[in-house]
């Protein structure tokens, strides 16, 4: 009887018939079965990817019907942030193809990514290039006012006390300054937490916005008898255009004021920039540093 060569792995079957692997035969097998593994994986992955597209372009079709709710969703593993942002802008990306959408529609749709906005703010992992992508997913006309997104933008700086002055600036790319109301403007002009440049950019797209444009057509006059009724209109008319002068001259000294901080704090860097390279020289402090902020009420 021959002598059996040595086996790698022996696999007894019913403890009756007893079958010698050698390694060739398991190694050129289990690379076959590693093959199959592999192509029935991808052919999974490839049904589950064409299953979730069909899923969100169902859903981002009627995303003007959900809820804050609906949309807050958790994150795979928190990689990215809590929630999963990147489901949320594909639902807005199909949304906003979509066939049937209306302003209205939109409006409704633009509220909702508001509500998510100051919900996912204070994550402390969401980065700015996520949050900036999830507030411009939609179309600027989407929006009739960008108060929510302000929110939303004080809430983030205010979870992340760390950001740098051009951090805290390219978070305000999204704002559209003209769709502010006066309040929002007016709080942006005193937070501690936006930009001095961002405020003054602000405060002159409010004052532009506030100034009524004056177009000749060319177009002649004629005078009309007044009555009793004309005359409450007239005087309705001129209690409004001297609110508004009120507002716009409100606005103007905000303006003057913010500018001059802004140049008064470029002042005091270059002063503390050239005492602490003095200071870095001689190794000795001669005078105090000046206060880089002064307590002023705008």
């Amino acid at each position: 009887m021959p002598l059996q060569a040595p086996c790698d792995l022996q696999i007894h079957v019913n403890g009756q018939q007893t079958f010698f692997l050698h390694q060739k035969v398991l190694s050129r097998f289990s690379g076959k079965l590693r093959k199959i593994i592999k192509q029935e994986k991808k052919k999974t992955q490839i049904k589950n990817s064409e299953c979730r597209g069909c899923l969100e372009k169902l859903i981002g079709g009627m995303l003007d019907q959900a809820t804050l709710d609906d949309i807050l969703v958790c994150g795979h593993n928190n990689i990215g942030g809590v929630y999963d942002v990147n489901l949320v802008m594909r639902l807005v990306r199909v949304f906003v193809h979509h066939d049937k959408v209306t302003i209205s529609k939109l409006r409704k749709v633009a509220r909702l990514i508001d509500k998510y906005l100051r919900e996912i703010a204070p994550d402390q992992t969401l980065k700015i290039s996520k949050f900036l992508a999830v507030a411009e997913s939609l179309p600027d006309y989407a929006r009739d006012s960008f108060d929510g997104v302000y929110r939303a933008i004080d809430i983030y700086l205010e979870s992340h006390p760390i950001l740098s002055l051009e951090e805290r600036s390219r978070l305000c790319r999204c704002l559209n300054y003209e769709k502010l109301s006066l309040e929002a403007c007016k709080d942006l002009a005193k937070n501690p937490r936006i930009s001095p440049r961002i405020a003054v950019k602000a405060l002159a797209s409010q004052c532009s916005s506030s100034i009524p444009t004056i177009k000749d057509n060319n177009s002649q006059m004629v005078l009309y008898k007044t009555n009793k009724s004309d005359h409450h209109s007239s005087s309705a008319a001129s209690d409004q255009q001297s609110l508004q002068e009120e507002e716009h001259e409100y606005m103007r000294l905000n303006l003057q004021k913010m500018q001059w901080r802004v140049v008064e704090l470029e002042k005091v860097c270059r002063d503390m920039k050239g005492q602490m390279t003095k200071m870095v020289k001689t190794g000795t402090q001669t005078r105090a540093l000046p206060r880089l902020c002064r307590s002023q009420n705008f």
